[in-house]
């Protein structure tokens, strides 16, 4: 007598694939929620570590100083002091045009006491200067998610170094 060998999956199998694509489905459409703001963290933090290198090498090299401020709203603005010029102007030009971070992000900029080469103390100005000889005004630079300060990511600089992130 000849048995019948079955052919296919049974119930159980079954439902162990099912329980395990759906597992991987969820993890695969929760993990950009969770890292979302962390993610967004880390690219302004990335954004301004990078616009940081680029204006101190601009100041070099065309002998000039430039500067970085953040207003009440948390945008912040470049400014350059012209050769000739007496009092700081805003750069529109891409990509040191004025910009204004996501609001799910706060920006705080922390300066030591340094005298700044603004020649009146009503006009408006940087807090941060990058001066034509590579040195920098010592700062501390906070991006941090508004609900989670625990992913805060520091930029900073001691005014003779290069500009490093801290977690």
């Amino acid at each position: 007598m000849k048995l019948k060998l079955q052919q296919g999956f049974t119930l159980v199998e079954l439902l162990v694939v099912l329980l395990i694509i759906g597992i991987l489905l969820g993890i695969t459409l929760l993990s950009p929620v969770t890292g979302s703001v962390q993610k967004t963290t880390q690219q302004q933090a990335g954004r301004l570590q990078v616009l940081f290198e680029q204006i101190r090498d601009k100041a070099l090299l065309e002998n000039a100083e430039y500067g970085f401020s953040i207003d009440e709203n948390g945008s912040y603005r470049w400014w350059v002091l012209p050769l000739e010029g007496r009092e700081w102007l805003s750069i529109n030009e891409t990509p040191f045009q004025p910009y204004h971070p996501p609001a799910s992000i706060k920006l705080v900029l922390n300066t030591t006491d340094v005298a700044l080469p603004a020649l009146d103390i009503n006009e408006e100005g940087p807090s941060v200067v990058f001066y034509s000889d590579r040195q920098v005004t010592p700062f501390a630079l906070s991006v941090s998610p508004v609900e989670n300060k625990k992913q805060t990511v520091v930029l900073q600089t001691d005014g003779l170094s290069d500009i490093n992130i801290t977690r």
